[in-house]
C-alpha cells in the first residue's frame, strides 16, 4: 500500500484543477451555478431524484408510475445510476440536485485520475512521481471525460477503465 500513496496526489490534483474550473466559472460550490444541462437536466438529475424517492421509502424500484407511464426503474437502475456515489442523493435536499451534479463530477474525475495514476504506478513503476501526477490528471481531464460529462454513467467507465486494463494484465 505505501507504494500507492504517491497516487493520492493525482486525486488532489484533479479535484484542485475541477474547483479552480468551478470557482473561476461561478459553479458550485463557490456560487449558485450549476454545470447541468442538456442530457444531465433531462435524465440524470430526474433518474437521481427517482432513486431519492425510491431509498426514501416514497417510489418502488420495480414499478415507477412517475415516468413513461409505468416502468421498471430496476434497469434504470443498473444503466445510469449503479454507482456507489449515486447513493450520496440520499443526503441531499431536493432543491439542490442540479449542485450535487457539480460534486457528482468533481468526484468522478478525481476518481479517475486515482485510477489512472495507479494504472501508471503498476504498470511503469520507474515512472517519477511527476510525470505519474501528469499522465494521469491528463488522463481525467481527457476529451472524453470533457465531452461526456453530462451523463455521469460514462464517467463510471472512465474510472474503471484502467482497473480493467490491470486486470487484463493480471490474467
Amino acid at each position: 500500500m505505501k507504494t500507492y500513496r504517491q497516487c493520492w496526489w493525482a486525486v488532489l490534483a484533479a479535484g484542485g484543477l475541477c474547483l479552480l474550473v468551478f470557482a473561476i466559472f461561478q459553479l458550485f460550490p463557490f456560487a449558485g451555478n450549476t454545470l447541468s444541462w442538456c442530457d444531465m437536466n433531462q435524465q440524470v438529475v430526474p433518474l437521481l431524484l427517482d432513486l431519492k424517492q425510491i431509498l426514501a421509502g416514497q417510489a418502488d424500484l420495480f414499478l415507477n408510475l412517475a415516468n413513461a407511464g409505468g416502468m421498471d426503474f430496476w434497469g434504470v437502475f443498473l444503466f445510469f445510476l449503479s454507482s456507489p456515489l449515486s447513493f450520496l442523493v440520499v443526503f441531499v435536499p431536493v432543491e439542490q440536485i442540479f449542485l450535487f451534479a457539480n460534486l457528482l463530477v468533481l468526484l468522478k474525475v478525481m476518481i479517475c485520475a486515482g485510477t489512472a495514476s495507479v494504472f501508471f504506478r503498476s504498470r511503469f513503476a520507474a515512472l517519477p512521481l511527476m510525470q505519474n501526477l501528469a499522465l494521469s490528471v491528463l488522463y481525467a481531464f481527457c476529451g472524453y471525460t470533457m465531452m461526456y460529462f453530462q451523463n455521469v454513467v460514462w464517467l463510471d467507465m472512465m474510472y474503471l477503465f484502467p482497473l480493467l486494463l490491470l486486470a487484463m494484465y493480471r490474467l
